[in-house]
């Protein structure tokens, strides 16, 4: 039983991580060779290639350990089974398909303009790193037990500050950024109806800010 549930969830793995559809494509579109066809859709090593790239690194191993290429192709070729048996119950045009695909693309195109953007200059170097250490060493320092006054060693606290700058870095770059775009873009937000939705929807509970933060590493100000 536990051996199904594992493969169960490998291949949902699979199917969810894959960002290429095996059906997109054919051998004219690429010169790679041709590894099998399902139907009248062709099924590349171009193509096999990108399923696997798209692959976590421990799905991807588990394939080459349970029979190779050929495991991973044959999960393919169901996919693209199950794929063509969707469109012949006209799932493609199905309303809510419509919109998440609607979704996804939006949520993609502003992924990348955030790396385009934003996503340069936002690392965090050692001397950084050790400027911040030492102006937070009370932040440092341990307050109980045995190491009570002693101070977590630099390197030892190293990651977690420079992950810390990075997040905030990054923070204030998407802010900045949006609020550059605001000034151009007219925005009109109906107050009435966002005050009735509040009424509407209980709030959120807040986030202790201490949540949001790498234990032991207090945020810059």
């Amino acid at each position: 039983m536990k051996k199904i549930l594992l493969l169960a969830a490998i291949l949902a793995l699979a199917f969810s991580c894959t960002h290429q559809n095996a059906s997109q494509g054919s051998a004219s579109s690429d010169n790679s060779a041709v590894l099998a066809k399902v139907g009248d859709k062709t099924i590349t090593t171009a193509m096999f290639e990108s399923e696997l790239n798209a692959l976590p690194p421990q799905v991807r191993g588990y394939f080459m350990k349970q029979g190779g290429p050929r495991a991973l192709l044959d999960q393919i070729i169901s996919k693209e089974i199950l794929y063509q048996e969707a469109v012949k119950e006209g799932l493609d045009q199905d309303k809510d398909l419509q919109a998440a695909v609607a979704n996804y693309k939006k949520i993609t195109m502003v992924k990348l303009l955030l790396q385009k953007k934003i996503g340069k200059d936002l690392s965090v170097s050692d001397d950084e790193a050790q400027k911040y250490y030492d102006s937070h060493k009370d932040a440092f320092t341990m307050k109980e037990g045995k190491a009570a006054g002693k101070l977590v060693p630099f390197s030892a606290i190293k990651p977690l500050i420079k992950q810390r700058l990075a997040s905030e870095k990054e923070a204030k770059a998407f802010t900045d950024y949006v609020s550059e775009l605001k000034k151009g873009t007219k925005v009109d937000v109906n107050d009435k109806a966002v005050q009735q939705l509040s009424e509407d929807v209980p709030a959120a509970a807040n986030t202790p800010a201490a949540a949001m933060q790498p234990s032991g590493v207090p945020a810059a100000k």
